[in-house]
């Protein structure tokens, strides 16, 4: 497969809904927690986030595992290799604290960027329907090589 193909599928199958994901746990902490400005409650919601972001990597684990064997590109393949829950512990460990850094940061630009309105109200609809629309482009863009029987028509 291309290298322009596997960084389209990367960008729209993966980067974001990653992205996405992070922002509806930034949306549902600031929505769901008084003194979201706390920083203990901070940090929990962040530990939290970050435990929610490993269960979804290992729901695409097939994918990335699959577009990882299809590429040669050093730099994509680590960029692969950021979703990829089968590491090392110590990578492991690193994931789930790079995730919990973003996610903390996320809670943050989303309690700054947003008003208390658009956090209650429509923000996590438009994030989703931007999610469901990028993944729904990168699953058809890359349907044939993601799918359990390629054989199948």
């Amino acid at each position: 497969m291309k290298k322009s193909h596997v960084l389209l599928v990367f960008f729209f199958l993966l980067l974001i809904p990653y992205i996405c994901s992070l922002t509806i746990i930034g949306i549902g902490y600031n929505a769901l927690v008084l003194h979201s400005g706390d920083l203990f409650r901070s940090l929990i919601g962040a530990f939290v986030g970050s435990l929610v972001m490993f269960g979804i990597k290992a729901t695409i684990q097939r994918p990335v595992d699959l577009l990882a064997m299809q590429t040669n590109d050093g730099l994509l393949k680590q960029l692969l290799r950021f979703f990829s829950i089968l590491r090392r512990y110590f990578l492991l460990t690193a994931n789930v604290i790079l995730d919990f850094v973003l996610c903390f940061g996320a809670m943050s630009l989303v309690r700054y960027y947003l008003t208390l309105d658009d956090i209650v109200g429509n923000a996590t609809g438009v994030v989703l329907l931007v999610m469901f629309v990028s993944t729904c482009l990168g699953a058809y863009i890359e349907y044939d090589n993601l799918s359990i029987d390629p054989q199948q028509h």
